[in-house]
């Protein structure tokens, strides 16, 4: 009894590390898709510059890392040039992985909200549009969509 008892633990130790992997990488995408959502209409609305950063989240990003989890499970294919089709500048991202795209998202965002601050020279506008952009690409990516230039 005591070697079936060990199975039955181990097996519901790695289904809980699985169902935990699972609703980090669940997390992660939702807060991706809410952060693109919150700054779309951000800038649609022009609200404050400072409102719409404070307002960017990380937290999802920052628990996935304390977990170890692999970004790369999100979307394993590199970003294709289909994904962004005639748009050029997006040219720079291609083949890029999954964890790289989002680890750029986040660096930015983590910039962006430290530079925030009083600095007044800072385009935080070129800034916010450039992380928007960048977040569409990503998003698109992981949902394997395409997008079209205007």
């Amino acid at each position: 009894m005591s070697i079936i008892q060990d199975l039955y633990t181990i097996y519901d130790r790695e289904q809980a590390k699985y169902h935990a992997r699972r609703s980090s990488q669940n997390r992660l995408q939702v807060e991706l898709q809410q952060n693109l959502a919150f700054l779309r209409e951000g800038l649609r609305e022009q609200l404050p510059h400072r409102r719409i950063i404070d307002g960017l989240e990380l937290q999802q990003y920052v628990a996935a890392g304390g977990q170890g989890l692999d970004l790369n499970r999100l979307q394993k294919k590199k970003l294709a040039a289909q994904t962004y089709g005639d748009i050029r500048e997006f040219d720079r991202y291609r083949g890029w992985t999954t964890a790289r795209l989002i680890e750029t998202v986040y660096e930015r965002l983590a910039t962006l909200k430290k530079l925030a601050g009083n600095e007044r020279h800072i385009d935080q506008l070129a800034r916010l549009r450039n992380l928007f952009k960048l977040l569409m690409l990503l998003v698109a990516h992981i949902q394997g969509q395409r997008l079209r230039g205007s």
